[in-house]
């Protein structure tokens, strides 16, 4: 464990110095958590006949129109705060393995006696709590635009409620360390940089698929769905891991990166 934090922290440090990282991270962050919902919540129309016929064909004849239109926009927020643990990791912990390589860094790591799993813990660490951190300072900004929009608009302050903080804390940190653990497998097996940070669309392409189906009423996420969602995706974490650290050939990464 000592080891791994050892990693965690010289790594950090390069993070934080890499604009390539944090530049797209902060244009993001600042999309979803502010220029998007001010946008959305502050113009549009809660109360026309459209809006009417939308919200009782999703929550059922009686619905109040405006609190329910807010709570479907509230649950298409959820799925946009998960795009932000699917899109650092992917950009973390490829530069971590293959900016080392052409730093010619990675190589004294991997000849030393740190055992495999502690490497991938330290890398991981770097990806997953950067990622926490940002998920969590945007889960916080977007409540507080959200909450004083709503209550100018129609009186309530919807957040926090259970579902957004099972996406914030529990399904953002998990969706983290799939991303990160398959950024690592893909980047071990690679020397490019970009191919490897591609690895973040298997989890965003889901996301936007969900947006899609809530917009054209054919779902609508709640807890029941998320806790499910958060069962499954825990449950595939250890399996990954345990692939990571077959998969993550030292000798052959040490043998073939000298040759190029």
């Amino acid at each position: 464990m000592n080891n791994a934090l050892k990693i965690f922290k010289k790594e950090a440090r390069e993070v934080l110095r890499n604009k390539n990282i944090w530049l797209p991270t902060l244009a993001v962050s600042l999309i979803f958590s502010i220029v998007m919902p001010l946008a959305i919540m502050m113009f549009a129309d809660i109360g026309d006949e459209q809006a009417r016929e939308f919200v009782t064909n999703i929550f059922g004849e009686g619905a109040n129109i405006p609190v329910a239109m807010i709570e479907f926009m509230l649950r298409q927020f959820i799925v946009f705060l998960l795009l932000i643990p699917a899109m650092v990791p992917s950009l973390i912990a490829p530069a971590s393995i293959i900016m080392e390589k052409d730093s010619r860094t990675l190589e004294p790591l991997l000849a030393t006696p740190i055992k495999t799993s502690e490497l991938l813990l330290g890398k991981t660490l770097t990806s997953l709590i950067p990622s926490f951190a940002i998920s969590t300072l945007n889960f916080i900004i977007l409540s507080i635009n959200i909450n004083i929009i709503a209550y100018v608009r129609v009186g309530i302050l919807p957040l926090p409620n259970i579902e957004w903080l099972v996406a914030a804390f529990i399904l953002s940190p998990a969706i983290s360390f799939i991303i990160t653990i398959l950024s690592i497998i893909f980047s071990s097996k690679t020397t490019d940089v970009r191919a490897a940070q591609g690895i973040g669309s298997t989890i965003i392409f889901p996301i936007y698929l969900i947006i899609g189906l809530q917009v054209a009423g054919l779902f609508l996420i709640n807890y029941l769905y998320l806790f499910i969602g958060c069962i499954v995706i825990i449950g595939v974490c250890p399996l990954l891991l345990r692939i990571a650290v077959r998969t993550f050939d030292r000798e052959n990464i040490l043998t073939r990166w000298k040759m190029k």
